[in-house]
């Protein structure tokens, strides 16, 4: 005697612990969390371009490598520099002075000295204005951006030349430029200042990824 076969029967599915929606929510959190248990994040993407200035000139070379940076896709930030400018949430950063007799300005040594704990420790580029004429002098570097560049670890520092208006120096000061020959004129090259900003953006795009600090809240 010929026993039929049994019908066959469906597998049994278990139903899904979390409907669709909800279950893409959670796995798309649980993708980033690696991430914030690591503390990284992508490149830097946030930029401070701080710079002290007399006459404008350098604050006006800043602005244009924030601009530069801007247009490359970063956040960047042109001020001048001043007891209120705060690091907080930059990654990076580009810092400049006018030079006055050989030496960056009070202000951008003082921004250096409170903050070289922070700028230590990420990307640094250096940048000063000051020198004049064609070819620009002097070309030597400030006296101290040496101890500058050692205590904010920079990548680099770059001299560029200023501009130089007879009408709005002090007296002493329009006595030191008689001195020293010191010729009137806008002596900025704005394409090496974008092509200086341009290697900064390139360099910060290649960059992995940086180490933030803080607590992860899983609520």
């Amino acid at each position: 005697m010929t026993t039929a076969p049994a019908p066959a029967t469906a597998p049994v599915t278990a139903p899904p612990l979390l409907e669709p929606p909800l279950q893409r929510l959670v796995m798309a959190q649980l993708e980033e969390l690696p991430e914030a248990l690591t503390g990284q994040t992508g490149p830097p993407r946030r930029v401070l371009v701080a710079a002290a200035s007399k006459y404008e000139a350098t604050a006006e070379i800043a602005n244009a490598i924030a601009k530069v940076l801007r247009e490359r896709g970063f956040e960047a930030d042109a001020v001048e520099i001043d007891p209120s400018v705060q690091v907080d949430g930059f990654d990076a950063f580009v810092i400049g002075s006018a030079v006055y007799s050989g030496h960056w300005l009070q202000p951008a040594r003082w921004f250096v000295q409170s903050h070289a704990a922070v700028l230590s420790a990420r990307p640094v580029w250096l940048f000063s204005s000051g020198p004049v004429g064609d070819p620009p002098m002097p070309d030597e570097d400030p006296v101290d951006v040496i101890a500058i560049a050692e205590a904010t670890a920079a990548r680099e520092h770059k001299v560029f030349a200023g501009r130089l208006e007879h009408s709005r120096l002090s007296i002493a000061e329009q006595a030191l430029v008689v001195a020293l020959r010191a010729p009137e004129g806008d002596f900025r090259d704005w394409d090496a200042i974008r092509g200086w900003a341009e290697g900064i953006a390139e360099t910060l795009a290649a960059a992995g990824p940086t180490t933030i600090t803080g607590t992860i809240s899983l609520d």
